[in-house]
């Protein structure tokens, strides 16, 4: 007997998905509400389904040495910190005082702040200066998630300071779609394209791009 196809409503499933498909900590919520607040710029937080992939990934591999590359309010640094080990070191980059003071607020609710080390300036500097005191192939994740146009220097730097076995976890892949408009000539979307297309032929690495939320590309170092 034939099933006739059943149509799914996006809306319907994304609402069953938040229901069943992970668990949020109350400071979790908090923060995305506060976060909300903001406006149209609460984009820029990571799904509640990313964050729980991401942390589930760090507790899985008892990482203790991480890296975050945008920072924004918080939400993925809590998520990585809670998913390390107890002497776990999170080092979070990013430029601006006014999210990451809300970042350090949740950080602190969330007791923490002892596992996090804020730094503030330009990350290419800030990795730079990782690779020239010698911290090459020390870490074992970098999470990227800040300005598209740099992404492909941040993945490059990212490799060298990551293990053997040590993950590089890229946001935004798939772009709102963009990557498919052959007609988007911004910075950005080029900039993406770009790098999904150079990981895809990448021997350095083992790679899955996934379709959660914005796209999230995991890369596994050699």
């Amino acid at each position: 007997m034939k099933h006739k196809d059943t149509q799914l409503d996006p809306n319907k499933l994304r609402s069953y998905l938040d229901l069943v498909g992970y668990k949020e900590s109350a400071i979790l919520r908090e923060l995305r509400d506060e976060t909300a607040k903001l406006g149209d710029i609460s984009i820029m937080q990571i799904g509640a389904a990313q964050g729980a992939l991401i942390q589930m990934i760090c507790s899985i591999g008892q990482f203790t040495k991480c890296i975050e590359i945008g920072v924004f309010t918080g939400y993925s640094s809590i998520c990585i910190a809670e998913g390390m080990s107890k002497n776990g070191k999170l080092f979070a980059l990013d430029k601006s005082r006014e999210f990451t003071s809300i970042a350090e607020k949740y950080w602190n609710k969330s007791k923490l702040n002892n596992k996090i080390d804020l730094v503030l300036g330009d990350a290419i500097d800030t990795l730079d200066g990782f690779i020239s005191n010698n911290l090459e192939n020390t870490f074992d994740l970098v999470f990227i998630d800040a300005d598209k146009s740099n992404y492909l220097d941040y993945y490059e730097k990212s490799l060298k300071l990551i293990r053997s076995g040590g993950i590089i976890i890229i946001d935004n892949t798939i772009w709102k779609g963009k990557v498919l408009n052959t007609n988007d000539n911004s910075s950005s979307t080029k900039s993406i394209k770009s790098l999904n297309d150079f990981i895809s032929k990448d021997i350095r690495v083992d790679h899955c791009l996934i379709s959660i939320y914005d796209g999230m590309t995991l890369c596994m170092k050699k």
